[in-house]
Order: C-alpha cells, then structure tokens, then sequence
C-alpha cells in the first residue's frame, strides 16, 4: 500500500467540504469549499477548473506576444504574431480610424434601393463572415466522409438562440427590449440621429423575429438525419428561386459548386420568400446592424463598451476584460496554429504526449470489452461497433502542418488585419470543396481548453491547451489523470456512439448500422438519459432540456464509466493508493468531480440552459456518477441513497 496525501495526488483538499455525505452530492462533497470561497472575477461569467487553466494560458500567451511586439525581424513567426497583435493593442490608432475598416461594407449597404443591389450586399458580407440571413461553407458530405461539398446553414440572427425572439415570458420580452435599445445605441455611436436610430433598431428586432420563426428549433438541428439534404445547384435553384445562386457562387469563389447539403430546405425557401417580400430598402438597418454587430470588437472603446453591455444582459458579467485579454484572444483565433508553436515548446513534452496516448489507449481497450459485453447489443451490431472503434482516430496536442496564413498582416490597421483574416478562412474553407479531405486541418486553435469528436472523421481531438494541470499532469497520480482528462478522452469516445453519433458508421458515414432490435434497446437507453436530465434544476423554475442535452449526457455518463474501468485495468498489478484516508477508486471519483467545481452568474446559467446542449456541471457530476455502480461501491451508499439509485440510466 502507498500512503500519500490528497495534494500530492492532484486533488486539492482545500476545495472539499466533508460536511456533506459523497452518497447525498458528490459534487457538493467535492466541491463544497470551492462553492463557499471562489470568487468570479469581475471580468468574467463564471470561475471553474476550465477557466483558471484558460488564464494560465493566457498570461503565458500574453508574455509571447507582448514580447514578440520587438521579436527580430528574422523570426517570421513572432514578426507576424507580434504585428497582430500589436495593431490590435494600438488604441490610439483604432480610436483615429473610427468607422473607417467598415466603410466599403456600409456604403454598400447603404446603396440597397433593389434586390440586385441588395444581392450584391449579401455577397459582399458574406467574403468577411458577416452572413446574414444564411451561410455557405464547406465540410463533409454526411453521407460520403471523404468527399467535401458546399453547405447551407441558416443564421443570421443577433441574440444567441431563436427562442430568444419567440418565448413570451417577461423575462424574454425584457430582454428583447434591452436588445433593441442596444441595437440603437450602437446605430447613434456610429453617426445615426437619435430617432432614426429608434426606428431602425425596431426594425432589425422585427426582422429578426422574422428569421427566427423561420429557423429550425436547436433540437432538431443537433440531429443528424433533420439536416441531411444533399442536392444539386439546379435543386437549391428549385428551393429559393427568387435569390441569384448563380451569382453568389461566383461571388464567393465557387463559380462551379454543384453539390450541396441544404441543412433545412424549408427554412432555405422561406428565407428566399421573406428576402423578396420585404421591400430590398427596408432590408438597410439589419444589414446595418449585422456589420456594427460583427466587428464592434474591432473599433474604438465606444463600440467596444456598448458590445459589452449587452453581452452583460445576457450573462451577468460585471465588468468589461482588459485590452490585452481582448488582443490575446483574437490573435489567438486569428493565428492559433502560428502561436501554438512557442506554448507546445514550453507547456506540452513528448513525455506529456506520450502519456496522453497510453491514456487514450487504455480507454480505447475499456471501449472494446465494454462492447463485447452488452447484453443488449446482437452480434451483428457488435460486429460493427467494434469495427468503428477500430477506425477512430486520435488527434492529440497540435498539427504537424501548420496553417500559412498568407493574408497581409499590418502593424498599425487592426481593422484591417481582422478583415483580411475574415477573408483569408472563408476562402480557405471554401476552396476545399471538391478536394480530398484534409486529416490535418484543425477545428480549433491548439491553445485551446477544450476536446471534441468529429462523426464525420471518426475522431477524437485533444488540444494541447487542455493537457494541462489540473486536468492532466505528469506529476498527479494515475487516478488523478484517469478521473480528469481520462473521463474527458471517454466523453468524446463516446461521442461517437452517442444519439448522434451513432448515426455513423466506421467510415465517418451517415449510415444505419444498427440491427432493428439493437436499435430499440439503444432507444429506450437513450430516452431514459432525456427523462432524468429533465428533473434537474439549474435555478428555481428553470429546467434542464433532456433533449438538448441528451447527447452530452450519454458521452459523460459513458465516459465515466470507461475511465474508471482503463484506471482499473491500468493499475491493476500496482499497490493501492491511499491519500488522507481516501481509497484509490474514491480518489478517482473526487478527481473527477473536481473537474467540473463551478460559480457561474444566474444570467449565464440562464442563457447556456436554453441554447448550449451541454447540462450545467452540477449536473453532469451529480447525474454520471449516480449512473456508475462503481461510484456507490467506492464510498459505500446504500441502495436508495440519491448517488445509487434504484434505477439507473445507462446507455454504455
């Protein structure tokens, strides 16, 4: 037996409350400390694990940059980073140039007096990422993996989600009037009269309502098979007559696109029907808006406080974040594989690489003996469930081939900066339609503390910005590491084989593979995971969406359970660990719990229930672990207590 402490392990003691019974609320147990004594800071909607580990990255990305502001010009990496950035810390600068970045983008909104000109505005917003009423991009056909193809999304709308402009509750309709004001004390910042910009204001929350009853519901569109429709350019014609295809292709570059999945053809007909029904000048102030919406960051203290004001309606942040955090971050998003470089050199070893490998493939190993022991699953679908997991990839820390980046950086333009790298991706997403897919191609900077999987590619990706205390460690105990980021690695397994994902098959394809009586069981696994997230509740009268979140709750149920049985089989042959009194298996679970520690502002917590499928982390402790017997083993609850429950929802 080794005897050490809970600190030396990884877990911090100091944020445990040992008042409170792990049987009634793990999450309070291990997080009770935490809940009594952390702080939000000011500047921010929430304080939890992810976002101390996003500071830390952040103030190692802003000495980077900071000194690559008088980097050698020898060094082409820190000379680009460093103008970037630079550029984006020159107020005086940006306060000189107003609204000047913006002017080609409004003066062509402000020529739209008939559809043809009203066309040319869409095509203009669109080439910087300003889509208004739809968006066109590339990425994988759904239904042949290896093949990229265009896509039409719905989008356009200001506030986070549809129901914000729909719901009748007074809450919604204060919020709606808060947003309107907004909308119009952004239009008098830049140069609108007081009444005009009354007026216009109320008509960008008019006709974004009238976008919004068009779109599909966020449930539905996180289903795969409702946003499968793969026609030709003669059909998306057929679909929306009344807009010029032919020439938005051209426009964006893609003269010759033929194929392209249309995500809700319905919302794609009637968006064209509004489009024209609607006289092309009355379309002016939401053009107007979604511009001064989209680049507000980008000019001066003005805009960028009035930005601020409404983002705090909506989450509760008390104060606006320092310049540089603002600069940091979009150089971030702007340059990420270019500033990844110098933070993998410092923060993420070959060790550390190493490590994060043998952890995928212990829960890799756990995949597979889960799978041959399903007493639901028929052979046939086992066959094949094996057979994806054979295939899935992993994408761990950082890509071997950098992005060029080859748009003009400029030391003293931010706004300008910030649009050619607007162009620069839209294009570059856009020119991969037709080719091979690109396995290397990131779906988010490196420096980033997160993880996902992707059906299409069969993957798991696991930026280097998320290896890292306290989610992982070279120094923290095996049960430390497999509580942490080894439940993050069974999370995005099992991804794959959520509601969603488990729409595809081995090759990334959107394909049945499952036998009709597999099916039925996985179904009624799955509506059992809806049923019981839709009892927990966030804030007083607010609900969780089961829905919504289903597929979330699968991958956190199923990924505790799978880091649990790697942990095991890993340390198998090891003596046991004792720390402070705690078992190595309690250890696991306190790890885990202590991921997901948490102060979020009510106004967040709001926002996120109604639009992120992700359940607020209370909940995603409190709900995986009820759902794993080997929690109730480890600290001994008696059948009935809230953690072991009579009945339990699995699924993996």
């Amino acid at each position: 037996m080794q005897e050490t402490t809970l600190a030396a392990t990884g877990v911090d003691p100091t944020w445990m409350d040992r008042r409170v019974d792990p049987c009634d609320d793990l999450y309070r147990f291990a997080c009770g400390g935490f809940l009594e004594r952390a702080e939000i800071p000011a500047d921010l909607p929430s304080w939890r694990p992810a976002t101390q580990l996003r500071k830390s990255n952040e103030d190692f990305l802003h000495d980077t940059l900071e000194a690559a502001r008088t980097a050698p010009a020898s060094d082409p990496v820190l000379g680009r980073l460093g103008a970037f950035y630079g550029a984006c810390m020159d107020e005086p600068a940006i306060e000189r140039a107003g609204l000047a970045p913006l002017k080609p983008l409004l003066d062509t909104v402000a020529k739209v007096r008939d559809p043809g000109s009203l066309d040319q505005a869409i095509f203009a917003l669109h080439l910087v990422n300003v889509r208004v009423y739809f968006g066109l991009f590339g990425g994988q056909s759904l239904r042949d993996s290896q093949r990229v193809i265009g896509w039409l999304d719905q989008s356009g709308l200001g506030l986070p989600e549809r129901e914000y402009y729909l719901a009748t509750d007074t809450r919604a309709k204060e919020l709606r009037a808060q947003y309107q004001a907004h909308v119009a004390r952004m239009f008098v910042l830049a140069g609108i009269r007081t009444g005009e910009a009354a007026r216009m204001a109320k008509e960008v929350l008019r006709l974004e309502t009238a976008l919004a009853q068009i779109a599909r519901p966020i449930v539905e569109r996180r289903d795969s098979h409702r946003i499968d429709h793969k026609i030709d350019r003669a059909g998306v014609v057929a679909t929306a007559k009344a807009f010029p295809w032919a020439a938005y292709f051209a426009s964006q570059g893609a003269p010759d696109l033929q194929e392209i999945n249309v995500t809700s053809p319905a919302y794609l007909a009637a968006m064209a029907t509004l489009l024209r029904k609607e006289k092309p000048a009355a379309w002016r102030p939401y053009l107007h808006w979604q511009v001064l919406m989209t680049y507000a960051p980008v000019l001066g203290k003005a805009f960028v406080a009035e930005d601020f004001a409404m983002r705090r309606v909506l989450t509760g942040q008390a104060e606006i974040e320092p310049r540089w955090k603002t600069c940091v971050r979009t150089t971030n998003d702007t340059l990420g594989e270019l500033l990844a470089q110098p933070y993998v050199a410092a923060r993420y070893s070959p060790t550390a690489r190493a490590m994060t490998l043998d952890l995928i493939d212990h829960i890799l190993g756990a995949m597979r003996e889960e799978i041959t022991q399903l007493p639901w699953m028929d052979d046939a679908t086992r066959t094949l469930a094996q057979a994806k997991l054979g295939t899935m990839r992993n994408v761990v820390g950082y890509p071997t081939k950098p992005k060029a980046y080859d748009f003009a950086i400029s030391k003293t333009d931010h706004g300008s900066n910030v649009l050619a790298a607007a162009r620069y991706e839209t294009q570059r997403n856009l020119q991969k339609i037709g080719r091979p897919v690109d396995l290397e191609d990131w779906g988010m900077p490196p420096v980033t503390v997160n993880a996902f999987y992707n059906p299409s590619l069969n993957s798991m990706n696991f930026p280097a910005g998320i290896l890292q205390p306290p989610f992982f460690s070279e120094h923290h105990a095996a049960a430390v590491n497999y509580g942490h980021i080894g439940s993050t690695i069974g999370h995005e397994l099992t991804h794959g084989f959520d509601d969603d994902g488990a729409k595809y098959d081995a090759s990334g394809n959107l394909q049945d593979w499952w036998s009709a009586s597999s099916h039925r069981e996985f179904q009624a696994r799955t509506t059992c995971v809806i049923e019981q997230y839709n009892a927990y509740e966030p804030l007083p009268g607010l609900k969780v969406n089961g829905a919504l979140t289903v597929g979330e709750n699968i991958a956190d149920i199923g990924g505790l359970k799978l880091a649990f049985a790697a942990y095991r089989r890993a340390r198998a042959a090891q003596p046991p660990l004792v720390a402070d009194g705690f078992t190595e298996d309690q250890i696991f679970f306190i790890a885990h719990a202590q991921g997901w520690c948490d102060k979020t502002r009510p106004e967040t917590v709001e926002m996120d229930v109604k639009s992120d499928p992700h359940t607020p982390r209370e909940f995603r402790v409190n709900g995986a672990a009820s759902d794993n017997p080997a929690f109730a083993t480890a600290f001994s609850c008696a059948v009935g207590k809230p953690m072991n429950p009579k009945n339990r929802c699995e699924v993996w």
